[in-house]
């Protein structure tokens, strides 16, 4: 990660949202307001004061207590909805069978899938002279539309000088940044980096199509033996991008549905977003077919159905055109710690903290490249217009500035984190008249396994390696399934819900 004075037209930060509340998280708002509101129904007479003052320690505890090491007004709310699900079995889900149907029925879907439709729209831009079907997830509930792209690099990076790194991930950010503008559509731009192993066969297999029709070398068949002889598994990585258009903000021409309208403003902003990564030395191979994505979707949730597809592709359904996985699993169980998606078991940690130093652009190559287990390393940036990058900027400066000076005039001590506070407001106030842009993001962690004992050891290593990093990563206590569809190519996320973030 570069310096902000090396970054070209934008800059990343982690930062809460201001509301109504200035930086005071929604759940701690309403905890202290209960406490306002029993001491003020203790005062005027209308309740006990002894019920009163359990209500007031209860908020206090709530305020500044913890549960599992996170402030307990942030985890009791998911604690307590999961608990009320588990009480009426509602965090258990199977896919209904039906044997006898009367027409074409929908396709069931968990409660964490719920919402979800995929489209499929023609685009020609793919292939020139020709159309080309592109998948289109709209999520009913948020009111968004997503496209996804597969990415791959040049495999370079890890080779180039760190000048050199930090130029190429200034020209990604860079590429991000474009949606950082007044009125922009896309509200958030979405990173999967999916890893699993897979068995060495596999790989020599694909380089002996690839190489089919070249002449044999001993040099190339000395290299496949050595493939062969080395490991029983290499580590597969797939990284796919999502662009989310809010649907709110389509403009839509006459005669033209909402929904129409949406769709051919995501095929456009996905062109225009491919165009910007390919010149930042990131090669765009596809646009997830609707095909694509439902086999993205099943692969993540169970990875053991790749030895079911391989059968399907040379089977019947392949030739009547069934060759891709049913959409949903067909059963889920959300635990508090983890949940169990058909054979695969599932475990997700959210970012609590990042480095608080300066790091190389290759600081996350630890974590990345952890050998030996499934995982999915997603990381959310929401794009910030300029103008309300400002209202924020002075906002929190007020805020802090006023602080300050609350506590030189009651005699208080001026802490070192407050001026820090101030000093890290004034360089964000510097960087935005200097031209730059904010994005504000989060990470996710997904880490899959086919045992719970599995995930257990595999888990321990993870969280090791993310400390290795600077990371510190925070379990979804009782939100394990959120956690579970945030990791997949869908368009949905729960980072606005974490932390307030």
């Amino acid at each position: 990660m570069s310096d902000s004075s090396k970054l070209r037209g934008y800059r990343f930060g982690e930062r809460r949202r201001s509301g109504m509340f200035g930086t005071i998280p929604p759940s701690l708002a309403f905890v202290g307001g209960t406490a306002l509101l029993a001491g003020w129904l203790a005062i005027a007479g209308y309740v006990p004061v002894p019920i009163s003052l359990v209500v007031v320690a209860l908020c206090g505890w709530l305020w500044f207590g913890k549960v599992r090491e996170r402030p307990a007004h942030e985890i009791l709310p998911a604690l307590a909805t999961w608990w009320w699900r588990r009480l009426r079995s509602r965090n258990l889900w199977y896919r209904p069978v039906a044997l006898v149907t009367d027409g074409e029925q929908p396709a069931a879907l968990p409660p964490a899938l719920a919402g979800l439709d995929l489209f499929e729209i023609d685009v020609a831009w793919l292939t020139p002279g020709s159309d080309i079907a592109i998948g289109v997830v709209r999520d009913r509930q948020a009111g968004t539309l997503t496209a996804v792209l597969k990415v791959c690099g040049d495999g370079q990076f890890g080779l180039v000088d760190p000048a050199s790194q930090d130029m190429r991930i200034d020209e990604w950010g860079a590429a991000i940044a474009g949606f950082a503008r007044e009125h922009s559509p896309v509200t958030r731009v979405t990173f999967h980096d999916w890893t699993s192993p897979v068995p060495i066969r596999n790989t020599v297999a694909q380089l002996e199509d690839q190489w089919a029709d070249e002449a044999e070398h001993p040099a190339r068949s000395g290299y496949l033996q050595l493939l062969r002889d080395t490991s029983a598994s290499v580590v597969d990585h797939e990284v796919l991008i999502e662009v989310t258009v809010a649907l709110d903000s389509v403009a839509k021409t006459k005669g033209e549905s909402n929904l129409s309208a949406g769709l051919r403003l995501t095929g456009e902003q996905a062109r225009l977003f491919a165009g910007r990564l390919n010149a930042a030395g990131l090669r765009v191979e596809a646009v997830l077919s609707a095909h694509d994505l439902v086999t993205a979707t099943r692969v993540r949730s169970d990875p053991s159905i790749l030895e079911q597809l391989a059968t399907l592709r040379n089977s019947l359904a392949s030739a009547t055109g069934a060759s891709a996985p049913t959409f949903g699993p067909m059963f889920v169980d959300d635990q508090l710690a983890s949940v169990t998606v058909d054979s695969a078991q599932h475990r997700s940690w959210w970012f609590a903290r990042w480095p608080r130093r300066e790091v190389a652009a290759s600081w996350l190559d630890t974590l990345m490249f952890e050998s030996g287990c499934t995982r999915s390393l997603t990381t959310v940036f929401e794009p910030v217009a300029p103008s309300r990058s400002d209202n924020d900027v002075d906002r929190e400066r007020t805020q802090r500035e006023a602080n300050i000076e609350t506590r030189r005039r009651k005699g208080f001590i001026i802490r070192r984190a407050d001026e820090k506070a101030v000093a890290e407001v004034e360089s964000r106030e510097i960087e935005l008249a200097s031209g730059y842009v904010e994005c504000l993001y989060t990470g996710l962690l997904t880490l899959t396994a086919p045992t719970v004992e599995q995930l257990d050891i595999q888990a321990a290593d993870l969280e090791q390696a993310a400390a290795n990093v600077g990371v510190e990563l925070q379990p979804l206590w009782g939100r394990q399934a959120d956690g579970w569809v945030a990791s997949l190519p869908l368009g949905r996320t729960l980072a606005r819900r974490i932390g307030d973030r």
